[in-house]
């Protein structure tokens, strides 16, 4: 979560070790994992006009929690509470992309980030048509 926190920090204006913080209390009140390969950490910051979504891959998989042992996408949201029905809207799409059936696959053999933004929106569109 180190690595997230530096990486949303930078996009939010924010301190990372506040975002760790917030991140690590988030998961210990209930773990976001929504099945053993994917995560939705999701927490809300103090201010206004603020919303942001991080994707993360690691193919090797992460050691999210007890239950998640081998995390391999990671989907996490930051917003402000004014941007809360934006934030729950968002958070439905994420979980409805990624219990698709070929998720999983497409998103671990994707080569680059197009390629991982592309096993995201193939996934949106497939529902749209």
């Amino acid at each position: 979560m180190t690595l997230t926190a530096n990486k949303l920090s930078k996009r939010l204006n924010e301190k990372p070790d506040i975002l760790f913080k917030l991140l690590v209390n988030r998961e210990k009140a209930g773990s976001t994992a929504i099945s053993p390969g994917i995560a939705i950490p999701h927490i809300i910051l103090d201010g206004k006009h603020t919303f942001n979504i991080l994707l993360a891959r690691c193919k090797e998989g992460i050691n999210f929690s007890e239950n998640a042992p081998m995390v391999n996408a990671v989907f996490v949201l930051v917003g402000s509470k004014d941007e809360r029905n934006f934030h729950l809207r968002a958070l439905s799409t994420i979980a409805e992309i990624v219990q698709e059936h070929h998720f999983e696959k497409r998103w671990l053999r994707a080569k680059n980030a197009r390629a991982l933004r592309n096993a995201v929106l193939m996934g949106k569109k497939s529902r749209h048509k």
